[in-house]
């Protein structure tokens, strides 16, 4: 391990330990997550009902930070101090998991909370119910079991709840609003546009990590550290490790999106005066 990566270490755990203050707010009963009356999710919450914007805003942020809880867990047990000089050991695949999972469920909950617009914020509340829908209906029929409302009758009560919380839009155009679903990328890129992460460094974090969590190739090409140990013709014999440095500005980027998204969660539920 060369200096920047010891510096990037000892940096790393601090970083962290602010998964356990969150943990508090979202692992105890604090009442953190209710938000007040006559405040700007009080209004999302009361148009989108019973799909409140407010409760997918913090259930995205309690699986943001139990990811990263587990991060820090897994790397605390693992800590020891040899003289002046931090000492541990870090799986190579594995946090990029955890990171992936913090850093695609804070994104969420950015995306969701940052439009200024309550029409938008509505509309991508529902928008994301509906993709739940579809995963739910497969699901259902992967059991060969019928669930209790059919897809169709699901899809129209979100675009019914659309089109009165927006009388901008006529019910077949609230229809084709919700059925727009997003993907990951247009999600993780919009909250890094909102935060100083940027939307294609956010972009490269979310598809990198999610690379090492399918063990993509490439994956491990471009996200760790690689010694080359032999060649053989047109073969190289590769070393691969953790990059310390590579875990540190991931995490960096994650806890960056999990504070904005509860700084929103906390503009968004106060009351206006």
């Amino acid at each position: 391990m060369d200096d920047q990566e010891q510096r990037d270490l000892q940096q790393l755990m601090p970083l962290l330990d602010r998964a356990e203050q969150w943990r508090a707010m979202t692992g105890e009963n604090r009442g953190e997550w209710r938000v007040q009356e006559r405040s700007s999710l009080a209004g999302d919450d009361a148009k989108s009902d019973p799909y409140q914007v407010s409760h997918a805003a913090w259930h995205a942020l309690t699986v943001a930070v139990d990811h990263l809880s587990c991060l820090r867990s897994s790397l605390s047990q693992q800590m020891s101090r040899e003289n002046t000089e931090l000492s541990i050991t870090v799986h190579i695949y594995a946090p990029s998991t955890l990171l992936r999972g913090a850093f695609e469920n804070a994104a969420r909950a950015v995306w969701l909370l940052g439009p200024g617009s309550r029409a938008e914020r509505i509309r991508r509340r529902l928008a994301m119910q509906a993709g739940e829908v579809r995963n739910s209906a497969r699901l259902w029929a992967l059991m060969g079991r019928q669930p209790p409302r059919s897809k169709e009758d699901r899809i129209k009560q979100l675009a019914e709840l659309l089109a009165a919380a927006d009388a901008r839009l006529s019910a077949e155009e609230a229809g084709k609003a919700v059925r727009k679903v997003p993907d990951y990328a247009e999600i993780v890129r919009d909250a890094g546009a909102r935060t100083s992460v940027g939307a294609d460094l956010a972009e490269v974090i979310w598809k990198g990590c999610s690379a090492l969590a399918h063990g993509d190739m490439y994956g491990t090409l471009s996200m760790l550290a690689l010694e080359t140990i032999e060649r053989r013709q047109n073969t190289v014999l590769t070393q691969v490790t953790a990059s310390i440095s590579g875990l540190y500005s991931t995490t960096m980027a994650t806890t960056t999106l999990i504070e904005r998204g509860f700084e929103l969660y906390k503009q968004r539920g106060t009351r206006y005066l």
